[in-house]
């Protein structure tokens, strides 16, 4: 049986994932630990029984550190929940999204990741394994493999190579933890070597959940793709039916002082013409994540939602098209999807003047009214409570 290329590096880059982060763990603390295990023999190892001890120390070491960097699977789970679909749902629902420290640190390996993919690829599972009722006996991360396996092994091939180096940034991770972790009670190590490891300790966090993140969505993407060549799997589109109305969109204001600002971009093919963050309900969305997620991706800014404004008609290429409009605070700014339309924050008469629709100047005035009277109740409680105090 000839040697298959991919499978030889593959299980030597799984043999290094465990002993390279071994022998290193145990070359930096044989001298503390060798003499507390072997008492007085320590000292009389040379030759091959030292090379022997310390291979065996140096597997048992990896195996150990392998067991421990499993953890870290689940850190990546929780930084992969909270991805950018997560987070306008739960500004969207909720009115409070993450903090800006967990966002950056989400942003930096998932970038503008929505899950779409893996969502389909589970949508794929299902309805394969439905008739065995087996939908939920395995992931989708762990099903799309074996489906690979079977129908495609090129691309589990590139799928298993992202994953075994990432197991590998995974040990090492953890070699550098516990080095991290036993640094100050080591006096004989230079103290200044402690951010040079802490330096290194996140970048090959960073790294890993960088090529986890590549091996997961190389599966679900080529599952994707083998069953659009292939027809294997007829969808059920009964589930995917267009939300009424098609479009949602946000009227964004922030406060300066006492006074309102309002958030206008340009239209997507006329940059003369200002108009509120809209667009097209995906599947699976409701219209107050959509809100979010459309003023999000063309202007950058996180917003809450505060009320309903209703519905709004717009006609586009001839044809009628209806938006749920919904009056939003900025909470917050983050990186624009779409670089090449620019936006202004107004006050109420520029925006008036600025906007190019009789339907955006009246969603201005509906929004400025609800504003208003927001401001005004909670003026209102607030003096009621000082006269009580």
């Amino acid at each position: 049986m000839k040697p298959v290329p991919h499978e030889f590096f593959v299980g030597l880059t799984d043999f290094f994932s465990i002993l390279l982060p071994g022998a290193l763990l145990t070359w930096l603390m044989m001298g503390d630990v060798g003499p507390v295990v072997l008492g007085h023999r320590y000292a009389k190892l040379d030759g091959a029984q030292a090379w022997a001890a310390f291979l065996f120390a140096s597997y048992l070491f990896g195996h150990l550190i392998f067991l421990l960097g499993s953890w870290l699977d689940a850190f990546y789970d929780w930084a992969r929940h909270y991805t950018l679909n997560t987070q306008i749902a739960l500004l969207a629902r909720r009115g409070h999204g993450l903090s800006r420290p967990a966002r950056a640190l989400i942003w930096l390996v998932f970038k503008r990741e929505r899950n779409l993919a893996v969502a389909r690829a589970g949508r794929i599972k299902r309805q394969a394994l439905g008739p065995l009722q087996a939908q939920d006996a395995v992931d989708t991360f762990q099903w799309s493999k074996a489906l690979l396996n079977a129908e495609s092994p090129a691309s589990l091939a590139v799928v298993l190579r992202f994953e075994a180096d990432s197991r590998f940034l995974r040990c090492f991770t953890v070699v550098l933890l516990l080095l991290l972790v036993a640094w100050p009670w080591q006096h004989q190590w230079p103290v200044a070597g402690i951010p040079v490891v802490l330096a290194l300790l996140l970048l090959a966090l960073w790294r890993y959940m960088e090529l986890r993140y590549k091996a997961t969505n190389q599966a679900y993407w080529s599952v994707i793709t083998l069953t659009a060549k292939d027809g294997n799997v007829a969808l059920d589109k009964t589930a995917s039916q267009a939300a009424s109305p098609t479009h949602a969109g946000g009227v964004v204001f922030r406060l300066r002082g006492d006074t309102a600002e309002y958030l206008l971009v340009e239209a997507t093919n006329d940059p003369t013409q200002w108009v509120p963050p809209k667009g097209h309900v995906e599947e699976g969305e409701q219209h107050r994540e959509t809100a979010v997620r459309e003023v999000y991706e063309e202007t950058g800014v996180w917003a809450r939602i505060v009320t309903d404004l209703g519905d709004a008609t717009w006609l586009v290429d001839g044809s009628t098209v209806t938006t749920r409009f919904f009056l939003m605070r900025a909470i917050g700014s983050g990186l624009r999807q779409d670089k090449d339309r620019r936006h202004e924050w107004l006050s109420l008469p520029e925006a008036v003047a600025k906007a190019s629709h009789i339907e955006t100047r009246e969603l201005l005035q509906a929004a400025e009214q609800r504003h208003a009277r927001a401001a005004g109740k909670s003026t209102t409680a607030r003096s009621s409570l000082s006269a009580s105090a």
